[in-house]
């Protein structure tokens, strides 16, 4: 059982019922066309970026964000605490702007498999080799890593599409990609957290250009989450969405890879991760507003 692109939009349709203070936008499509969304809450001044399920088998990440939504506007309207902090207070500080699902197509490959009668069958089956799509499947339905296609340090990894690590022909090659660029590029956020899975690490720099706040911020979401701070190594030190967006814009951002064990992880698994992944997001939160 997985966490699809049809769960996650439910989900968003559920949220954002009869909630009037929650915005709900399309900021692109993905090759199959299908809706990227993106979800506004708050009303502070400072923007936090936040993205799940750039990869096919990660899905937790997505299934973790929209319950964590859920339980920040629970706590918004009853005006409770969230891990520990005035949920009111986060709120008229900081506007939290989320794309639940990056790789929506991909995901659907990694939970459902792809069927013969997908028009991209056939052509996978021959550029990649594969025939049992689902469990293995990271890239868009290109072929492509979403993951390694931004402008940051793009260099070719892969030769051909595969299940992972292809890194397209170019730089923001995607549609998937493209959407989130013109996305931050049009908003001016002040940090973006991209969340992935497995591993327990937090990273926060590219190539020594770190904003100066992002150790401060880093430390302060290892010590709510107990995970490690990291520095990438091999494929995984260029062309994220982190990267570009440091590269870019010199602010905080992070990679969190939520959880331990192998992708993709088991739904069972949410309720083991999601109160430190929880803790570890209010705190980048209150940590951004507390320099205002």
């Amino acid at each position: 059982m997985g966490y699809d692109y049809n769960d996650c939009v439910s989900d968003i349709e559920s949220l954002c019922k009869n909630r009037a203070y929650i915005k709900k936008t399309i900021i692109g499509r993905s090759v199959m066309k299908k809706p990227i969304y993106c979800i506004k809450i708050g009303s502070g001044k400072q923007k936090i970026f936040i993205n799940c399920a750039h990869h096919g088998l990660e899905y937790m990440t997505s299934a973790f964000i929209m319950r964590f939504l859920k339980n920040y506007a629970k706590c918004f309207e009853q005006n409770k605490r969230i891990a520990g902090k005035n949920a009111r207070e986060l709120y008229e500080n900081v506007s939290l702007y989320v794309v639940p699902m990056v790789n929506p197509d991909g995901v659907d490959i990694a939970v459902n498999g792809l069927d013969i009668t997908n028009q991209y069958h056939r052509k996978l089956i021959s550029e990649v080799g594969v025939h049992s799509f689902n469990k293995v499947w990271q890239a868009n339905i290109n072929g492509v890593d979403i993951n390694h296609n931004y402008d940051a340090g793009w260099k070719v990894v892969k030769r051909r599409p595969g299940a992972t690590k292809y890194q397209g022909p170019y730089a923001e090659s995607e549609p998937e990609t493209k959407a989130m660029v013109n996305f931050i590029r049009k908003m001016n956020f002040d940090m973006l957290i991209a969340f992935h899975s497995q591993g327990g690490e937090i990273y926060y720099d590219y190539d020594g250009m770190m904003a100066e706040n992002s150790k401060r911020i880093a430390e302060k979401m290892a010590q709510e989450s107990g995970y490690l701070l990291s520095v990438p190594m091999g494929s995984a030190a260029f062309g994220g969405c982190k990267d570009w967006f440091i590269k870019e814009f010199g602010k905080a951002g992070f990679t969190v890879e939520i959880g331990h064990g192998k992708n993709p992880l088991p739904l069972e698994m949410l309720s083991e991760v999601y109160p430190e992944n929880e803790r570890l997001l209010v705190a980048s939160m209150q940590e951004l507003y507390k320099e205002i």
